[in-house]
């Protein structure tokens, strides 16, 4: 059975063993048996998986080994350009609670096929990034997506230059570099309509979006999906095909209600096929957990004991194969 090693977070002198990466299935060629190596930044700052092009271990420890140990002697510069990395991609639908979905990317894919959908669903965005090899992979990735046009702008200040008819529905930008506010917007790019406005991320795995955002006290939902499904929040905002802009919040808010719907699917479940067969309390234990409670808080709401409390907590980690709060939370949404 082939193992995948955990991400390296933190970096020392010693260059990282290459690993397999598991959610890349359908992005590389090579798919899960591709080696990647972790190659952190100079002085240990920042750090990125790069998929080394090959299934031979040996081979992958020597490429990575060297590459590694250019980036930290020269930066990213020279021995960067032009190397694949992966990265996990971020959009914020909510603040409070915090809630995103999140996806696997490379700066460059193999697969440039479109994904299945319903192209009927026609939604304009575009993506502000001003990295231009992070921006090409969103504004291509998004591309894929049936009846999704897609424009990138390095700057906000872009979005004037759009022609009426391309003018954005969606706008979203990298909270590291912008205000994700439709104030923010230049008043070109308003002239058709406030379009919605949306934050994101770029992480070198998913592990850091957690890590950036753990003890928020309205909780938090970060939710993997494929890329098809990044923008499923928004399904429940198109009326006859077209996205209805007014429409938006509420039903980014029902998708987020429903992923602890208190309702229980058939025999037990979601509903969903693949899901893991949860009661309805320990749905509710989850919930719970996820807005940040703790044992006799969630007692106290729930109109039990802390003792059952600690008993569904054992079953839930059981059914997830979990061994901690936060690792059962973040299975429970497809982590």
């Amino acid at each position: 059975m082939r193992r995948f090693r955990e991400s390296p977070i933190q970096s020392n002198d010693a260059v990282p063993p290459p690993v397999r990466r598991r959610h890349v299935a359908g992005l590389r060629a090579l798919g899960p048996d591709e080696w990647s190596q972790w190659v952190p930044g100079p002085a240990g700052t920042g750090g990125w998986h790069v998929p080394l092009g090959t299934r031979d271990e040996a081979r992958a420890r020597r490429s990575g080994r060297e590459l590694a140990l250019a980036v930290k002697s020269d930066g990213w510069g020279k021995p960067g350009a032009g190397v694949v990395r992966e990265f996990t991609w971020a959009l914020f639908w909510m603040d409070a609670p915090l809630a995103c979905t999140y996806t696997t990317l490379f700066t460059r894919m193999d697969d440039a096929s479109s994904l299945p959908g319903d192209a009927r669903r026609r939604m304009r965005l575009a993506v502000v990034e001003p990295d231009e090899e992070f921006r090409k992979a969103m504004v291509e990735a998004l591309s894929r997506v049936p009846g999704c046009s897609v424009a990138g702008h390095a700057q906000i200040t872009g979005l004037a230059t759009a022609p009426a008819a391309a003018m954005a529905e969606v706008v979203l930008v990298n909270r590291a570099h912008a205000e994700a506010r439709v104030e923010a917007l230049p008043s070109a790019a308003r002239a058709e309509g406030d379009p919605l406005v949306f934050a994101f991320g770029l992480y070198p795995t998913s592990d850091h979006i957690f890590m950036s955002f753990s003890g928020l006290d309205a909780g938090y939902l970060l939710r993997r999906r494929p890329l098809g499904a990044l923008l499923e929040p928004l399904d429940g905002a198109f009326v006859g095909g077209r996205l209805e802009r007014s429409e938006a919040r509420g039903a980014i808010r029902r998708y987020c209600q429903g992923l602890f719907s208190d309702s229980p699917g058939p025999a037990g479940t979601r509903g969903e096929a693949g899901r893991v067969p949860l009661t309805l309390r320990e749905r509710q234990v989850l919930s719970a957990l996820q807005r940040g409670l703790h044992d006799k808080e969630i007692a106290a709401e729930l109109g039990i004991s802390p003792l059952t409390v600690h008993t569904h907590l054992k079953h839930v980690f059981d059914k997830l194969g979990a061994r901690t709060r936060t690792e059962a939370v973040m299975k429970f949404l497809e982590k």
